[in-house]
């Protein structure tokens, strides 16, 4: 068993999601001054142990639940070293405890540095991270999934690293999450989309199951279009510099996004609405670094 087994069992393709989140908070700190490079990278690196230990706990659980057999949409997509027995229950859960001490390790000491606050974002998190699949209350067979998926990349993990880097509680990080965190959202949606005549099978209730095939295609374009309103609003609104508006050279993208599910929801749903939103943040962190880069030479622009 080697290094690449266990990294492809942490899924490191969705790491890309929890480095937009961070990197648009360091951003927003870097645009009010306050940036620490060491406690960046800290934040980052603990964030993603967690991303990783909340992979494995899903898939652990999930095998468990007997949601993850043999011939279920998930191994068609990706390789699964639980279930296909190239790592061991008992190593794979040895794995996820020590992701998650690197991450409470991470959190006492940066708590430690800003305060206790980092500790509640922290418990927070570990709350959706653990009862997304696990029990007794399994969020994602409760249509839970995606309002955790929302919080999590958005308010929570832009907030709290936002306050780590600054030390502060602002309005602003919680609003500025808000289009990456319907974005992320949206990837979880489109992937309860494509797999909803399997989960019948194993007794999971996910939103699109409740919404039905039409209205889950309208909450995917809306919410797809709810995050460059919510964007273009910051704009407006002076919270983001105008630069942000970067972001419009995605929309094509969507557009196209919108017409492939329209005409049926592909076997790649997930990874293709994922790369709308890496793109998506990415522009968005550009146009922020950008906008503060003219405001130092004294160039401010507005709407």
């Amino acid at each position: 068993m080697g290094l690449k087994t266990w990294f492809l069992a942490t899924r490191p393709w969705s790491f890309v999601m929890t480095a937009v989140s961070v990197g648009l908070a360091g951003s927003l700190a870097w645009r009010v001054g306050s940036f620490e490079p060491l406690h960046f990278l800290l934040t980052l690196f603990g964030l993603i142990a967690f991303h990783a230990a909340s992979n494995m706990l899903n898939d652990y659980y999930d095998v468990k639940h007997a949601v993850d057999v043999y011939g279920a949409p998930t191994t068609r997509y990706r390789v699964h070293p639980l279930l296909s027995g190239q790592i061991s229950v008992k190593s794979f859960t040895i794995a996820i405890a020590f992701l998650y001490a690197v991450v409470l390790s991470i959190a006492t000491y940066l708590s430690l540095v800003r305060g206790f606050v980092v500790l509640l974002f922290t418990v927070a998190g570990l709350f959706f991270s653990y009862f997304y699949t696990a029990d007794p209350v399994p969020l994602k067979h409760r249509a839970l999934g995606e309002i955790s998926a929302l919080l999590t990349w958005g308010p929570l993990m832009v907030g709290g690293t936002y306050f780590v880097l600054t030390g502060r509680l602002d309005l602003l990080p919680v609003l500025a999450s808000l289009p990456i965190g319907v974005l992320v959202m949206t990837v979880l949606f489109a992937n309860n989309m494509r797999d909803v005549d399997y989960d019948k099978t194993v007794n999971i209730t996910t939103l699109p199951m409740i919404l039905g095939k039409e209205r889950s295609l309208s909450f995917y374009k809306y919410s797809i279009i709810s995050a460059y309103v919510a964007l273009f609003a910051l704009v407006v609104a002076a919270l983001l510099p105008p630069t942000t508006l970067l972001v419009i050279l995605t929309i094509p993208n969507a557009i196209r996004l919108i017409k492939i599910f329209k005409h049926g929801v592909p076997d790649a749903a997930d990874p293709l609405t994922a790369q709308l939103t890496l793109r998506f943040g990415l522009l968005m962190i550009a146009g922020v670094l950008i906008g503060d880069l003219l405001e130092i030479f004294g160039i401010k622009l507005s709407l």
